[in-house]
């Protein structure tokens, strides 16, 4: 039985994100969202926050989220995940396709590559906090656009 964990930094989860979750589950069924951390980044959003943010937007889903220190792969192994899947868009494809040769070689796990819709190919974490510190609406980029703003108007007085 297939068993499909959905990994990312989620800084903050955007519409696009949220879509390639929902995508997943009708595909896999038992799915699993993994807030995950690249040491080499810094983030906006506490691991708590984002999966508040998660939580808020997969409402009613019944997709558990997770925060998880450690290596992709070895959360696999230890969880027996048998699918990685990646929501892509178009530029993201490299990257992706080295992690994915990274972990399949430490795991069984496949990874699935899930190409963003077109509505989506332009959201991103990035974009919604450029949205975020110039003021602008994000409601159409998130759905949990409320929580995000209270979070980053916390998390930007501190």
């Amino acid at each position: 039985m297939a068993k499909a964990i959905l990994p990312g930094s989620y800084d903050p989860a955007t519409a696009g994100h949220i879509d390639i979750i929902l995508r997943a589950k009708e595909l896999y069924g038992d799915v699993t969202v993994g807030i995950l951390f690249n040491p080499d980044k810094e983030y906006l959003f506490t691991p708590e926050q984002k999966k508040g943010i998660l939580e808020r937007s997969l409402s009613g889903t019944g997709i558990p989220v997770i925060i998880w220190d450690g290596m992709l792969f070895e959360l696999c192994n230890r969880e027996g995940y048998t699918h990685i899947v990646k929501g892509v868009r178009r530029g993201d494809m490299e990257y992706e396709e080295e992690m994915a040769r990274f972990n399949s070689a430490r795991c069984d796990a496949v990874t699935v590559m899930l190409p963003a819709k077109e509505e989506y190919e332009f959201v991103s974490s990035t974009l919604v906090r450029e949205y975020l510190a110039e003021g602008k609406d994000i409601s159409s980029l998130c759905p949990a656009a409320e929580i995000i703003k209270e979070y980053y108007d916390k998390n930007t007085k501190m």
